[in-house]
């Protein structure tokens, strides 16, 4: 069986946790890089490392996980962070930087990025990576496929602009109705994506290929911390789902099979502290020493 490789374009930050003096990696399609990762896809992020100390340990978490980080960007600037509560396992963002290396200096994708993104089988972009919908199109055109997180959101226009440049597209849906996720997910496969994904938090999933609904019951699991965990759905459905696009399954095996495994995948990343388990010793005093302020 082939090996998926899937490759993250966009954010790459640190989250700041206050209430424990720790800091923890992430970012969307960081998290879905690390995540397939060590589920055994071969995997590679291409984000904008800034010249602090949290951007040196962002690169170097990546890079001991095993991750291609050759095509990053290093600019001089602020790495991307936020600070960070938790009430109840739910994340609470405190206070954020606007101004990071990763907003300050997009990726416009020479040829040679192209080229390298083509060598995945898909690239993973979300709404905060950066990556506008003319970015989009350069890279749909190349014959790149396209997973896209819309967030939880999304307006009729992106959902009109960008579902017909995506393979695969994913809606945090946890404030509308089953009935108006069900809407949404119908127009984005209308428009052209393959497979489109509603997460709705602690309800069931529902995806729809354009052909019939299908619904997944969530893993429950005491949560510690709830960050990253649409992340992980992600990389765990693309992972399984590209596995098995490699043998004969019939589409609705292969789509049930891979919202099974991302919910239990995710149900094992809520339980961690952090998007990824991975934390470091912080002195809020002094954060002027890890972060370009």
């Amino acid at each position: 069986m082939k090996t998926p490789r899937i490759i993250g374009i966009g954010i790459a930050t640190m989250d700041i946790y206050c209430h424990q003096g720790r800091m923890y990696p992430g970012g969307n399609e960081y998290n879905i890089a690390y995540n397939a990762r060590l589920q055994g896809a071969d995997t590679g992020f291409m984000g904008i490392f800034a010249d602090d100390q949290v951007g040196r340990i962002l690169e170097q978490t990546l890079e001991e996980a095993g991750i291609d980080t050759s095509h990053s960007h290093h600019e001089s600037g602020s790495s991307g962070y936020a600070l960070v509560d938790l009430q109840d396992g739910d994340r609470i963002f405190l206070d954020w930087n606007k101004k990071g290396v990763t907003d300050l200096y997009p990726f416009t994708f020479s040829d040679e990025e192209i080229e390298y993104i083509k060598t995945f089988d898909v690239a993973c972009i979300s709404w905060g990576a950066r990556v506008n919908l003319d970015k989009i199109k350069k890279l749909s055109a190349a014959g790149i496929p396209i997973c896209y997180d819309f967030y939880d959101n999304f307006t009729d226009e992106d959902i009109n602009s960008i579902s017909p440049y995506t393979k695969y597209g994913f809606f945090s849906s946890s404030h509308i109705s089953e009935g108006e996720a069900k809407g949404v997910l119908k127009k984005c496969v209308e428009l052209g994506c393959a497979v489109a994904v509603a997460t709705r938090g602690h309800e069931a999933t529902i995806a729809y290929d354009g052909a019939k609904y299908y619904y997944q019951d969530i893993c429950k699991v005491k949560p510690k911390d709830t960050m990253g965990a649409g992340d992980s759905y992600i990389s765990s459905f693309l992972m399984n789902y590209l596995s098995a696009e490699t043998d004969e399954s019939k589409a609705d095996d292969k789509i049930n099979a891979s919202l099974k495994k991302a919910a239990e995948f995710a149900a094992t990343v809520v339980v961690k502290d952090g998007s990824l388990g991975v934390g470091y010793d912080v002195d809020l005093s002094r954060l002027s020493d890890y972060i370009n302020l």
